[in-house]
């Protein structure tokens, strides 16, 4: 009779896993940080972030209708003004920032910030840049612009823009919390607007206003948002070391409608 068979035991992927989940404690300690609550990457313990929303109280003015027939490339684009965007209460192109002044000194980022234009119209209207970062805009319809920057009334650029032309790449000359706005004048309806900081931390508000800045050492906060036509709210809010993620500091801000 033949001797019963034994069951080898499969070690070696086993030590594999173990090796393996050695290794993911090394990556989490050398990077100085844990993984973020929410299930995003590894964040930094000695630094915190702001989370917040940006509201609107209020009945949100009428979007008009935009007459583009002067340039049948346009006509297509049946949207409504865009002054102020609410969706369910919430603000759109809200920049939200730390004031300036107070973030430290930072070099400027060597990638541009684009903007696009697209169905004659200027997307996004509302950006951030760090004073001294260049500014791209993009031509992507197949008509003519004109692109022209002006800081308050002084006329920075005026320069035209065919349909495929390449494009257009300025330094924005303007310091933090100044605000450069873009028009063409062959669509008047068309309106960007470009806000300068002195630092990286800002954003600006999508559909759901929803924001969030990140990377900042531990203190109290002036929390800074800017409409470019409701103009500017203020908070404060205190950081803590390592409060990223559900931990974050939580700020809203809240804009009512223009007196009529």
């Amino acid at each position: 009779m033949a001797p019963p068979r034994r069951h080898r035991r499969h070690t070696a992927p086993l030590l594999a896993a173990a090796a393996l989940t050695a290794l993911a404690a090394v990556i989490v300690l050398a990077r100085g940080g844990d993984a973020d609550a929410d299930g995003g990457a590894a964040v930094s313990k000695t630094t915190g972030s702001v989370r917040g929303v940006v509201t609107f109280k209020g009945t949100p003015p009428e979007r008009t209708p935009i007459d583009r027939s002067s340039d049948p490339h346009c006509a297509g684009n049946t949207a409504p003004s865009e002054d102020v965007v609410v969706t369910d209460g919430k603000l759109r192109d809200v920049l939200v920032r730390v004031a300036n002044g107070s973030a430290g000194e930072h070099a400027a980022p060597t990638e541009p910030v684009v903007i696009h234009q697209h169905d004659c119209a200027y997307t996004p209207r509302v950006v951030g840049i760090v004073a001294g970062q260049k500014l791209q805009i993009v031509n992507g319809d197949p008509t003519f612009h004109n692109v022209r920057g002006n800081l308050g009334k002084r006329i920075l650029f005026n320069l035209p823009q065919a349909a495929e032309a390449a494009p257009i790449e300025r330094d924005v000359s303007g310091k933090a919390g100044d605000v450069v706005s873009l028009a063409c004048d062959v669509h008047p309806w068309m309106h960007a607007w470009v806000a300068i900081q002195d630092h990286p931390f800002f954003a600006v508000t999508g559909a759901d206003g929803a924001f969030e800045l990140t990377g900042l050492a531990p203190g109290t906060y002036t929390i800074e948002a800017w409409h470019p036509t409701l103009g500017l709210q203020t908070t404060k809010v205190k950081v803590k070391k390592g409060g990223n993620g559900k931990k974050a500091a939580k700020a809203t801000l809240t804009f009512t409608a223009p007196a009529k």
